[in-house]
């Protein structure tokens, strides 16, 4: 049995766990908050990160790293593209998505008005959550809403620039903001979260996410309803 070290309503977390429940992989979801790990913790994660994945051949940090593993693993349904510019571009929209948009909505915006007064007791920058919203958040939604032209972000079939960048926008929604003013944007992330993995996602997702009420599940409870 496979084991997913995190919690499922974190961004990388979840980008396995929609991994694995698209490839239909059973696994067991071990809880571990970041901001109070448990003892050893090191040894499994030497950056401290959620997730891990721990199976009877290997543990691996990083969900870039699980996912593909996950892709070797099990290869059907493919979730990078075989021919080999497709391949590069769904690989770009993830770094994308995980180097350039995850640091303004995740510490940016995520931990200075959720985590950091609720777990740290500490006062939201302002000025950081500020500078998030006006200056490095909207060209980069901007650019991503160039990059919308179908249901999917590379060629005709769901990929790992899907599930990285849809997961990514769920938590921009966590954060109490909203894609009106990019509705290409917006429409295609409501078309993805019709798919059973995020349906079977968000059936465990919305108890965990609730005993954090500082969390703006409204995307959650609207697909769930």
């Amino acid at each position: 049995m496979l084991e997913i070290f995190g919690v499922p309503f974190s961004v990388h977390t979840r980008k396995v766990i929609l991994t694995l429940r698209e490839k239909d992989l059973p696994f067991e979801l071990v809880p571990v908050i970041p901001l109070a790990p448990p003892p050893g913790w090191q040894e499994l994660s030497p950056l401290g990160k959620i997730p891990v994945l721990r199976s009877p051949e290997v543990t691996l940090p990083d969900s870039s790293v699980i996912c593909q593993y996950l892709e070797r693993r099990q290869p059907a349904p493919a979730l990078y593209p075989a021919e080999p510019a497709a391949f590069a571009r769904a690989l770009w929209l993830e770094e994308f998505v995980d180097g350039g948009l995850a640091p303004h909505v995740l510490h940016g915006l995520l931990m200075q008005r959720v985590f950091a007064p609720r777990f740290l007791n500490r006062a939201p920058d302002r000025a950081l959550i500020q500078r998030s919203l006006t200056q490095e958040l909207p060209p980069k939604l901007a650019y991503l809403e160039r990059q919308v032209a179908g249901d999917y972000l590379v060629g005709e079939s769901f990929s790992i620039a899907d599930i990285t960048l849809a997961s990514m926008l769920i938590n921009y929604h966590f954060a109490g903001e909203r894609l009106r003013e990019y509705p290409r944007l917006e429409r295609y992330l409501y078309t993805l979260l019709q798919r059973p993995c995020f349906q079977q996602a968000f059936a465990v997702e919305l108890p965990a996410a609730q005993q954090i009420p500082e969390l703006d599940l409204a995307i959650l409870r609207g697909e769930l309803s």
